[in-house]
């Protein structure tokens, strides 16, 4: 085995690895800086190209590899600078996007690539010395014990739902209920007649955007001003500071790298999941807890740590036991099987020199992008002192291009726009929406684990396996922590636990300096969606009575707890109780001079782009021209406004053309409008 290991290692020395490896790094660069372009969707494009192209398999499977590990790197730049999170960057959008809002994105992404190297070779040599003994605790999770880990970020984002506790455990039970649309067995669960759209559910991509990232680039969109004050610090010194800071708290990011591998070694726990449990756990280790959610350097370094070591966990189930890690390690083993390479047990015996190049090429390939990150950082940090309309008018017609990409069906445009209905109402009533996301990612796991366990074990051999009984105590045991040390740490007390009878309105005909009775209840505005949330509860119980057994008993259950928590939350708002601190940002542009009539001409460019999608060829591409040049000339009527539109404009055009076209060949959407009509 060391003399394979050795021949492994030889591969350094091999001009052939090396323009694979660099050819991997800087495909992945500059499109880990597209919103809503993944590394995983690259690879599906990238997998026949390489194994036709590269006959030599060490050197095809090390380029996959790459392009998956250094994505992680890249991937919080949309977030922290644009606002724009994917799946895995929440954390990172939550607190980065609030520090770049105050002028230090630079500072934050210099620390970032530092943990993000430290976690890319502690992810590395983790990999090295677990691979060959890790095979037993792997198989000892099984269907019901990742049930149970899901359950265990289920609670602990629920946790950290700040001051807005009920609200927060709901919202994560609403988005797995979501994450039941589509088929199960003989059921096509709240299809509404549509099967054919909704053929493999909600899509993630799709969901992601809409909820989260979209909503945002409206609201910023709004404000019409800049994400950052015109006296940002923009330098090469204030990135290097960030990194000696990242650096410095060496001891913090190999502990959360080495958590990040323990997660990410448990087939079935995606990056979104290990994105906020490990956010938790950093928090956990913290004495002052106010800071987070409101814009906390070590919250985003918590995450950023994690999210490339665990890059070496969710390797160690793939060529431990050919069971994919994660969704870009599924495209691995196609590779693998293309070559004709079985991942299994015997990987390490067969092929340790595959094995061991993959390791190492992890680790370079997070120095490398790190190194790289030092070199353009201060030039993409500028672009948080462009006016947000001329950023935002170019990164909404990318975000729709990439949800359709994913599904290559119209209807993902749809969710994409009723997303960002719910994500703006949500953010406007002050529901916290990383639950909901959470929930979603996290429903099919907790449900078909359950599912298969039961189909093997039965219930009662399921919920008595040891360890899925010490998972889910101590699942509860961490969530009641985290809400007692979150409340406590919180700099203001939440009042979803206490109402107090200051806030409660006198009754008609009482003097207003009267003392106001302790149960007086009175309707709000709140109560409209609350009341919405309680309608669309009991529409999912109603209808998944008529569901088979296996397709009834998750949403069910999830309906009815939801149902009685909404209950509880629309009778306290009506008694005054108000929300407290919650782990999301609320709307940034609401108040400000101009933002409706802005609000109304983003509306208009919407329909419009949406109206050339739907009836012309290729639609989406010179609708997002058309947008992009004239969006920011609208809404900002000024000089920079005409400029701003003039640069947009060419630069979407120059991006649909040679990188979409010729670069991707992506597929854009056919026209819709009149095949609806007909």
């Amino acid at each position: 085995m060391l003399a394979d290991f050795a021949a492994g290692l030889s591969y350094l020395g091999t001009t052939g690895y090396w323009t694979g490896f660099l050819v991997a790094v800087f495909i992945t660069v500059p499109i880990a800086l597209i919103p809503g372009i993944s590394a995983t969707l690259v690879m599906a494009i990238m997998i026949p190209f390489i194994v036709i192209s590269v006959s030599d398999p060490v050197i095809g499977l090390v380029m996959l590899a790459t392009l998956t590990g250094i994505d992680n790197t890249l991937d919080s730049i949309p977030s922290i600078l644009l606002g724009m999170p994917g799946g895995a960057t929440q954390v990172t959008f939550l607190e980065g996007n609030q520090l770049a809002q105050r002028g230090h994105a630079a500072h934050t992404l210099g620390a970032v690539y530092a943990v993000s190297a430290i976690g890319g070779v502690v992810g590395s040599f983790a990999l090295a010395i677990i691979i060959p003994v890790i095979a037993p605790f792997v198989l000892a999770f099984g269907f019901a014990e990742i049930a149970a880990m899901a359950m265990f970020g289920v609670a602990m984002v629920a946790a950290l739902s700040g001051g807005a506790m009920i609200k927060g455990i709901a919202a994560a039970i609403f988005g797995m209920l979501l994450s039941t649309v589509g088929p199960l067995g003989l059921d096509f669960r709240y299809s509404f007649e549509q099967e054919w759209l909704l053929w493999t559910g909600l899509p993630l991509i799709a969901t992601t955007i809409g909820v989260f990232a979209l909503p945002e680039i409206i609201d910023l969109t709004m404000t019409r001003k800049p994400l950052a004050p015109k006296n940002a610090r923009i330098s090469y010194n204030e990135i290097f500071s960030g990194a000696r800071y990242g650096f410095s708290r060496w001891p913090m990011a190999i502990r959360q790298s080495l958590f990040g591998v323990f997660l990410g070694a448990v087939p079935g726990i995606g990056s979104g999941v290990v994105d906020w449990m490990s956010y938790a756990f950093g928090i956990f280790w913290t004495k002052d807890k106010s800071q987070f959610g409101k814009g906390s350097l070590d919250g985003v370094l918590f995450a950023e740590s994690a999210q490339n070591s665990k890059e070496g966990g969710q390797a160690v189930p793939t060529l431990a036991l050919g069971i994919p890690g994660g969704r870009a390690w599924a495209f691995v083993i196609v590779a693998m099987l293309a070559y004709g390479i079985a991942p299994g047990p015997r990987m390490l015996e067969d092929h340790a020199d595959i094995t061991i190049m993959i390791i190492v090429s992890l680790g370079l390939g997070n120095l490398m992008v790190t190194l790289l990150g030092f070199g353009f950082t201060r030039q993409m940090a500028r672009l948080t002192l462009i006016p947000y309309p001329v950023l935002g008018f170019l990164i909404i017609p990318i975000s729709l291009l990439a949800a359709f990409q994913d599904t290559r069906d119209v209807s993902a445009i749809a969710i994409v726009l009723g997303g960002a209905v719910l994500g703006m109402l949500m953010k406007r009533y002050r529901w916290p929406r990383p639950p909901l996301l959470i929930g979603f990612i996290l429903g099919p796991i907790i449900e078909t684990n359950i599912t298969d366990s039961v189909a093997r074990y039965d219930w009662v051999g399921t919920f008595t396996r040891p360890l899925f009984i010490v998972l889910v105590v101590l699942a509860i045991v961490m969530g009641a922590l985290f809400t007692k040390f979150m409340s406590g740490g919180m700099s203001t007390t939440s009042d979803d636990d206490v109402v107090s009878p200051s806030k409660l309105v006198p009754p008609a005909g009482e003097a207003p300096d009267a003392p106001a009775r302790r149960w007086s209840w009175r309707w709000r505005e709140e109560h409209v969606f609350t009341l919405v949330a309680i309608l669309v509860l009991g529409y999912a119980i109603w209808e998944a009575t008529t569901f088979s057994f296996f397709g009834k008993w998750f949403p069910m259950s999830l309906g009815i707890i939801g149902l009685g928590l909404c209950v509880v939350q629309f009778v306290r708002e009506g008694l005054g109780a108000e929300t407290g601190d919650i782990m999301d940002i609320g709307i940034r542009s609401r108040g400000m001079e101009g933002a409706r009539s802005a609000g109304l001409i983003f509306l208009i460019m919407l329909l419009s782009m949406l109206l050339m999608t739907g009836l012309m060829d290729e639609g989406l591409k010179w609708g997002a021209v058309v947008i992009a040049t004239l969006g920011p000339m609208l809404m900002m009527q000024n000089r920079t406004g005409v400029i701003g539109g003039i640069v947009a404009g060419v630069t979407i055009l120059i991006l649909n053309l040679l990188f979409f076209d010729f670069a991707l060949a992506v597929i854009w959407p056919t026209p819709f409008i009149l095949d609806w009509l007909s």
